[in-house]
């Protein structure tokens, strides 16, 4: 009886051993892979946030350098540009009817007094949105960057050209000589369908 006791005490001894060496050294390591994946759990939804964050941050316009420009800016130049040149537009148009269209005398006289009137009216602000159209024109060029086409800053160059000649007609700053021919390069139709040609062109190719 002695025996078979002392038999099943070490029988006992040996399993409660084993679950001893087996069991207690697996519990911290579940408790510990656990703790990891809570950890790894909370990094990834901070990670999660901080991508949200710098999404909704892409998403808001701002004035920036970028590839394809800012467009609020383009868009202020250009109605801006349209607004200051409608005078322009209409003069050249109301001209051209008159010389090479079969008009009656008195439909002549009609077209050129209206001619008249709405140079009269709208060259006030032709003198005013000019220069602010090539202002806001230049912070679009230094807010954009397009490699596809130079015809851009081209058209920017011929906005200044016009503007400055058409500064130096308003102000009288040139000698009488220089003052017919800087007027005639300023209200030239060619180089008024060129500018527009030159603009046009160049953004459609950016876009």
């Amino acid at each position: 009886m002695v025996v078979t006791a002392t038999r099943d005490d070490r029988r006992t001894f040996f399993v409660l051993v084993v679950l001893i060496l087996f069991v207690f050294p697996i519990w911290p390591g579940v408790a510990v892979g656990n703790g990891q994946k809570r950890s790894e759990g909370h990094l990834n939804r901070y990670e999660r946030v901080i991508e949200n964050h710098d999404y909704e941050d892409q998403k808001r316009p701002r004035l920036k350098r970028g590839d394809h420009g800012n467009e609020l800016t383009g868009q202020t130049a250009a109605w801006l540009l349209v607004a200051a040149n409608l005078t322009v537009a209409l003069s050249m148009l109301m001209r051209g009817a008159s010389r090479y269209c079969p008009l009656k005398p008195e439909t002549k006289n009609a077209v050129k007094r209206f001619n008249q009137f709405q140079k009269e009216h709208l060259m006030r602000f032709h003198y005013v949105l000019n220069p602010s159209a090539l202002c806001i024109a230049g912070l679009h060029f230094l807010l954009s960057s397009c490699g596809k086409s130079s015809l851009p800053e081209w058209g920017l160059i011929i906005v200044l050209i016009m503007v400055f000649l058409g500064l130096m007609v308003r102000f009288k700053v040139t000698p009488k000589w220089m003052r017919r021919f800087i007027y005639r390069l300023h209200t030239s139709p060619a180089a008024f369908s060129a500018l527009v040609l030159v603009l046009v062109v160049g953004h459609l190719i950016v876009e």
